[in-house]
């Protein structure tokens, strides 16, 4: 895309949005950006740019709106521009599903929290023409990925980033993350040792102590989150 064809489509991006202001904001984003947030990108991209070169594509479990997952999108296509990976975001863009016990108190209210917008998202991807790279696969977790990894049993992961918050879909994420896990890949959690999310860490506890692989465990000490990456060593 031309720099003026992008100058465009993004002046019309942000019309459609109701926010004919946006790009004001987002060119001097470091004026309004707060510590927390730079950090917690700082460390997703050094995280990501430790995978340069390893096989396998970039999964998010539970994208929200879409910043993170089109971040990582957009920071791949830096670190490797010839790479032929893709980029899979799961979410149902309906909210956080009804917790379970392991989840804890806090979790139990937090049922439709965190709706996404998957047409802005669609949106966005095609205003950086991403429709080759970017894939979302979009409902109940519990039932996509089961589904995804029965269609792809060839799937290899080289990064992948857990923010599903919860117990189940986290576990079912990291059932299949087993199977398909690069060496030398990453696997985020955006909340694992979190006092509000103990499902999130359960999930990666039960993980570690069942998976046949071995792992360097990471901790972020430049921003709250994300909190822990696995990294895959044999």
């Amino acid at each position: 895309m031309s720099s003026d064809n992008f100058l465009s489509n993004r002046n019309r991006f942000s019309s459609d949005l109701g926010i004919p202001k946006l790009y004001e904001f987002i060119d001097q984003f470091s004026l309004y950006a707060g510590v927390h947030t730079l950090g917690s990108k700082l460390w997703t991209y050094e995280l990501l740019k430790d995978t340069v070169g390893v096989p396998g594509d970039i999964y998010e479990f539970g994208s929200w709106k879409g910043a993170n997952l089109m971040f990582l999108a957009k920071v791949n296509s830096l670190l490797e521009p010839s790479s032929p990976k893709n980029i899979f975001g799961f979410d149902n863009f309906s909210g956080l599903p009804e917790a379970t016990k392991e989840d804890g108190d806090y979790a139990m209210h937090q049922q439709g929290n965190y709706h996404g917008n998957e047409a802005i998202l669609r949106q966005a991807i095609e205003l950086f023409e991403l429709q080759s790279k970017v894939h979302l696969i979009v409902g109940d977790a519990l039932e996509t990925i089961p589904r995804y990894a029965q269609k792809n049993p060839a799937a290899l992961c080289s990064f992948a980033y857990l923010d599903f918050d919860l117990y189940e879909p986290t576990r079912l994420a990291l059932s299949f993350l087993d199977d398909c896990i690069a060496i030398g890949g990453v696997i985020v959690f955006d909340e694992a040792c979190t006092a509000q999310w103990p499902g999130e860490t359960l999930a990666m506890k039960q993980y570690l102590a069942n998976s046949q692989h071995q792992f360097d465990m990471l901790s972020n000490s430049i921003s709250r989150q994300p909190t822990v990456a696995l990294k895959r060593v044999a």
